[in-house]
């Protein structure tokens, strides 16, 4: 074993047995240097490993933590307010903007709209308590919800806005996930550093009507967030 793999060891060993717990600072890259008798590059090395498997969180400008427990985003779907609430967790969002704008061919293909046709954009950072969880982007009809732009985005459930002002309850999402790293202008969102990990998914919403309602783009924490799927065979 190398010595850059064996200083990952000790470090997953002490977060394992509580040593280091979520949210706590590591040893810096020059103590953990001077313990293993290494050049820094190597402790860099190490962290890094880490890091990619989600263990450790690099803040921009700030030590390094030991991530907190990974959220289990299950096949079946809620609205990330409902999720958070589950959790005892207040979720609220940043919304960065709020527009109406003509539907590009893909946006137009995914609602089932001709190009063109008016869309609302709504971008939000979502948060649990203070905590920033998630980026994403909704694109909706703007002929079937024209006061949403109006509405408290903040700190409502997108879904519950549906629900109470149009009678219109999203039923069934198809969504697709991705693992990538984070570009700079996205970490920096989060206070993370860029090339941290991360999922991104692509949503598609019905309502009971089986009527397009919604597409999603989402960038969420990988550091945080942890895909499962049931199957049955």
């Amino acid at each position: 074993m190398t010595v850059r793999f064996a200083i990952g060891d000790g470090l997953r060993n002490r977060i394992a047995a509580g040593e280091l717990p979520a949210q706590s600072a590591i040893p810096s890259e020059r103590e953990l240097a001077q313990q293993w008798g290494v050049s820094r590059m190597t402790v860099r090395a190490a962290i890094d490993d880490l890091v990619g498997e989600g263990l450790l969180i690099r803040h921009q400008g700030r030590k390094t933590l030991v991530a907190g427990e990974k959220i289990n985003r299950a096949a079946g779907f809620t609205s990330f307010s409902e999720e958070m609430r589950l959790r005892g967790w207040q979720p609220h969002s940043q919304v960065r903007q709020v527009t109406t704008l003509p539907a590009d061919v893909a946006i137009a293909a995914q609602l089932n709209l001709p190009p063109g046709a008016r869309v609302i954009l709504i971008e939000r950072l979502r948060f649990a308590d203070d905590e920033p969880l998630a980026h994403e982007f909704v694109y909706l009809p703007h002929s079937r919800f024209p006061e949403l732009a109006g509405m408290d985005l903040a700190q409502a459930s997108l879904y519950d806005l549906l629900e109470q002002t149009y009678g219109v309850r999203p039923v069934y999402a198809e969504e697709s996930v991705e693992a990538m790293l984070m570009p700079a202008n996205e970490a920096e969102l989060f206070g993370l550093k860029a090339g941290a990990p991360a999922l991104l998914t692509r949503r598609v919403t019905r309502d009971e009507e089986d009527n397009l309602i919604e597409a999603a783009t989402t960038l969420y924490r990988g550091d945080r967030y942890r895909m499962v799927l049931a199957r049955r065979r």
